[in-house]
């Protein structure tokens, strides 16, 4: 696995530990916020490099649009199943 994944799947996990230590609400919410926050970052470190946008790369690894996406894809989920 190269690094750049690695550091994503890192970083994507602490988005989601520290929005679930935020919200709480159970373990399995735990792991569904995790499963969205590493989906949410893969997706978004995607769309930069389809865009070409480069905000604030580490190597290969888009991270703030990654990051931007974790988060906004995380709090949509909370707000979705509190509706």
């Amino acid at each position: 696995m190269s690094p750049a994944i690695i550091l994503g799947v890192v970083l994507a996990s602490l988005y989601a530990l520290v929005f679930y230590v935020i919200v709480g609400h159970g373990w399995l919410r735990l792991i569904g916020y995790w499963l969205i926050g590493v989906a949410g970052f893969f997706v978004g470190h995607a769309l930069a490099s389809l865009i070409g946008l480069r905000l604030f790369d580490i190597g290969e690894l888009h991270a703030v649009e990654g990051t931007l996406v974790s988060w906004l894809s995380c709090v949509g989920v909370y707000v979705w199943r509190r509706n």
